[in-house]
């Protein structure tokens, strides 16, 4: 389908004493993605821009992508160092916090994705979930 993808996995609880793995696509240009595909897109990194978003499905007349983030989760990935861009701080959107210095505390922002996202699909793609 000429999408540049790489396959991933996360392990999750199903029940108390069960646990699976769930594979995940990552795919780097989802222009790319066929109008299908797009219900199955549960995560997307924001880089800031608006612009980003462009060709999107769900882009408000004003180029806003806010009603993307009702249909995936919107994750912001930044050194501590550097200030949040404007539209970050107005978009529904979870910061991971990395350090340049205290790189073994990466796993913090780690498991803070794989948390939010299990909500996240649990409470709006449930038809997803294992």
């Amino acid at each position: 389908s000429g999408i540049n993808a790489e396959y991933g996995g996360h392990t999750a609880p199903v029940t108390e004493n069960q646990v699976v793995t769930v594979p995940y696509r990552i795919v780097e240009n989802p222009l790319r993605l066929e109008r299908k595909d797009w219900d199955r897109v549960v995560a997307v990194f924001v880089a800031g821009p608006a612009w980003q978003f462009k060709g999107w499905p769900g882009i408000l007349p004003d180029g806003s992508p806010v009603n993307i983030f009702t249909k995936m989760k919107a994750f912001h990935l930044k050194f501590e160092e550097i200030p949040l861009d404007k539209n970050i701080l107005k978009w529904d959107v979870t910061v991971l916090t990395v350090s340049k210095s205290k790189r073994h505390l990466d796993s913090v922002s780690a498991l803070k994705f794989w948390e939010e996202l299990d909500k996240f699909i649990v409470k709006n793609k449930r038809h997803l979930r294992f």
